[in-house]
């Protein structure tokens, strides 16, 4: 039986951590004290969200309060989307610079569909970049010249064609700067599959699933802000039987 999987609140996070636990066993020869290291079990994502009480209008702890409900004492799963790993504001600063987002039209509730020429017409608000990626590279072209735009540690996302919402995504292992043309080279810690890919994200969220390691407890003070730091640790779907993804909000 699959795993409730509950979607993270919509509440933003006033402290955040996204990072990797790689196990190891270490041993050491009694005799010459030579020092041996393994690995030892899966590398797995590790991540803090700290959640003030008074966050969206005031309903942080009440949404809190209702994953821990939902949470079962620990029986079900979280997904969550990684906050930028660099400052946040720097982040903010590059949004729509780098990356693209879909937009969907409607009217009266009534999704609206564009077309040119007899093809479909797609709408996105921010710069579609392109790239072409080769071993542990892409390069990027569509960006504004001579700007810094990745930082090591940030995560990019490839889509192979303009309309598609899903695409591998790898990180960023060292600062990149665009050219005066507009294009850059980003080193990856892992490949992407080769090929020219339509769209490409630089500041892109990872999305994984996790299970909490405590349950947090926060009592309200008087006349101050009260804050729900959550803990939290991979879980892959063949440990549990498969997941349910569940969105209540």
């Amino acid at each position: 039986m699959p795993t409730d999987v509950i979607a993270f609140p919509p509440v933003g996070a006033v402290g955040s951590m996204w990072t990797i636990a790689a196990p190891v066993q270490r041993s050491q020869s009694m005799i010459t004290g030579r020092r041996y290291l393994s690995r030892w079990g899966r590398e797995r994502r590790k991540a803090m969200v700290n959640v003030s009480a008074l966050a969206l209008d005031r309903s942080g702890a009440g949404f809190s309060e209702i994953l821990i409900r939902y949470l079962d004492g620990g029986a079900n799963l979280v997904r969550l989307s990684s906050y930028p790993i660099n400052w946040h504001l720097d982040q903010a600063r590059l949004e729509g610079v780098r990356s693209s987002e879909s937009l969907e039209w409607s009217a009266q509730g009534v999704p609206l569909a564009w077309q040119a020429d007899g093809q479909p017409l797609l709408w996105f608000n921010g710069s579609v970049i392109s790239g072409v990626a080769a071993g542990n590279e892409i390069e990027v072209s569509g960006l504004p010249p001579n700007t810094l735009i990745a930082r090591p540690a940030d995560f990019v996302r490839a889509f192979g064609a303009l309309g598609e919402t899903e695409g591998p995504i790898a990180q960023i292992v060292t600062e990149a700067r665009s050219d005066a043309n507009g294009a850059a080279v980003l080193s990856l810690f892992e490949p992407l599959p080769a090929g020219a890919y339509a769209r490409v994200n630089i500041g892109a969220s990872e999305s994984r699933v996790f299970e909490a390691q405590d349950i947090p407890q926060s009592p309200q003070p008087l006349g101050a802000n009260w804050f729900y730091q959550w803990n939290f640790r991979e879980v892959f779907a063949d440990e549990v039987g498969g997941f349910s993804e569940v969105n209540p909000w």
